[in-house]
């Protein structure tokens, strides 16, 4: 065994000869290496070091002046590679902040005060948006100056709209006076059903949207330098669904959102179709409670990450044909209310049936094709009638055997679906009608391509077995059968035999 001291001595790295030259003195220098344990060993905190004295045979001056270099080299690499690092560290450190959005062009009516948060009429003045300080974009040329607006939002609600490559938005301004609402459950808010005192200032409406992006903004306030008008977003109600489809009986939800200070709120949603509206959903913040709710709607209530925008979205479990039309989302705060607009369509594919599933025609004979087209939203359908030669697979005009079509109106189901049938008389069959294919054409928006359910026209005689047919088919086996027992009359004998004997 050996000792600790033996473990703890420095290992001496020298050359076995006869004669050892006489080494010249050297300095020595401390190595670190990162091994697996051995005798020699120190645990350090970095992983296992061992510590050698290294003994480096004499050199001459040039080739220790070359190693010198290379070090230096070396070292000077380190440091240019660490300064290009520290360099592009500190480039992204120092890079400018993202640039503001893109301004927003817009219509400004002037002369018009609305009450509510949907556009209106009146005249059009060019007018723009400006987010973030945003003053590159140069005044759009025209008989009347552009009015800008420098708006301050701090929920973010319009930045998305000015962001590229979305579809450039439309946006109309109008002139308002902020006003409670006048539904039951939206007057407890302010009592006095008016504006508060505070909201002093001028008022504005700004809808502006994409087909992506939809949102409805209440700014306040004033002149400022140099003609324009500061305003900031007192409240904004948003929705990334505008426009939406819904399969009849899949549940769809309908996004909507709003961003303000912290304060009781009323929401409402409403819903419009051919001239007619109805409250499906009214809720109130201040008692968490619903005066108003329709079965099949549900309100998908929360916040997003506290940032002061609120989900208000609304859940239809089972949407048919009805619920087709126009949504609006209103939110009511104490000193003004707006709203947003989403256009909801329905659709359902048709099912097609063709009947017969066999068309079997003796020769002479007529037959009638019907086509019943089921289950479809909205109404509009086409249906027409195909033929394909069947000697020559070529494409034909179904008028050359077909001698009368005709197509029933529509029958409304009780989901709010529609049906309709088509039909097709040919005329008698003859020879070269045989492996003729007549296909039932539909086409419908809610299918991505047309729908073609197809029968084949058989003639009767012409394919399948026969009196003949079978006939030869029985001579045959008959041949066979004798033909076997000739071949091998061993194999029949022994069947003879236990006869006799029984």
């Amino acid at each position: 065994m050996k000792s600790t001291e033996d473990h703890q001595r420095p290992l001496k790295i020298t050359e076995d000869h006869k004669d050892p030259p006489k080494i010249p003195p050297c300095k020595r220098r401390r190595v670190q290496y990162v091994l697996e344990p051995h005798p020699y060993v120190t645990h350090g905190s970095g992983g296992f070091k061992i510590n050698i004295d290294e003994v480096t045979e004499g050199v001459g001056p040039q080739r220790s002046r070359k190693r010198k270099q290379r070090r230096a080299m070396a070292a000077g690499l380190r440091l240019l590679l660490a300064g290009l690092c520290w360099s592009q560290f500190r480039v992204e450190d120092a890079a400018s902040p993202p640039p503001p959005p893109a301004p927003v062009r817009c219509a400004l009516l002037e002369g018009v005060g609305r009450r509510g948060g949907l556009p209106g009429g009146g005249n059009a003045r060019p007018a723009l948006l400006r987010f973030g300080g945003d003053a590159e974009t140069p005044p759009e040329p025209g008989p009347e100056p552009e009015v800008t607006f420098n708006v301050s939002d701090p929920w973010g609600t319009l930045t998305p709209l000015g962001v590229p490559p979305r579809t450039p938005p439309s946006c109309e301004l109008n002139p308002t006076n902020p006003q409670t609402g006048s539904d039951p459950w939206s007057r407890p808010l302010h009592p006095d059903a008016r504006s508060p005192p505070t909201a002093g200032g001028q008022w504005w409406v700004a809808a502006v949207g994409t087909p992506q992006y939809g949102v409805t903004a209440l700014l306040q306030g004033g002149m400022g330098t140099e003609g324009t008008i500061t305003a900031a977003v007192a409240l904004a109600v948003l929705t990334h669904t505008p426009a939406l489809r819904a399969r009849v009986g899949s549940p769809i939800h309908l996004h909507c959102a709003f961003a303000a200070p912290p304060s009781p709120f009323v929401l409402e949603w409403r819903h419009q179709n051919r001239g007619a509206g109805r409250v499906l959903l009214a809720y109130d913040s201040s008692t968490a409670r619903a005066p108003r709710a329709t079965p099949g709607a549900e309100l998908l209530l929360g916040t997003r990450d506290g940032d002061g925008v609120t989900a208000v979205t609304l859940r239809l479990a089972q949407p048919s044909p009805g619920d087709e039309g126009t949504y609006i989302c209103s939110v009511f705060l104490p000193h003004g209310h707006t709203q947003t607009v989403l256009q909801l369509h329905v659709f359902e594919p048709p099912k097609v049936t063709l009947s017969p599933k066999n068309l079997v025609v003796a020769p002479g004979m007529s037959a009638e094709l019907r086509c019943h087209v089921s289950g479809f939203y909205p109404l509009d359908v086409t249906v027409t009638w195909q033929r394909r030669a069947g000697s020559s697979g070529t494409s034909q005009s179904p008028r050359d055997t077909v001698m009368d079509s005709w197509t029933s109106g529509h029958r409304q189901a009780a989901d709010g679906t529609y049906s309709r049938t088509a039909a097709a008389r040919l005329i008698p069959a003859r020879p070269q009608h045989h492996g003729d294919v007549y296909s039932c054409v539909v086409t419908h928006t809610a299918l991505a391509k047309p729908m073609r359910v197809s029968v084949r026209l058989l003639l009767a005689g012409t394919e399948g077995p026969h009196l003949e047919d079978i006939t030869g088919l029985f001579l045959v086996a008959f041949v066979l059968c004798g033909l076997i027992r000739w071949l091998y009359p061993k194999a029949a004998r022994p069947k003879e035999e236990t006869k006799k004997s029984q």
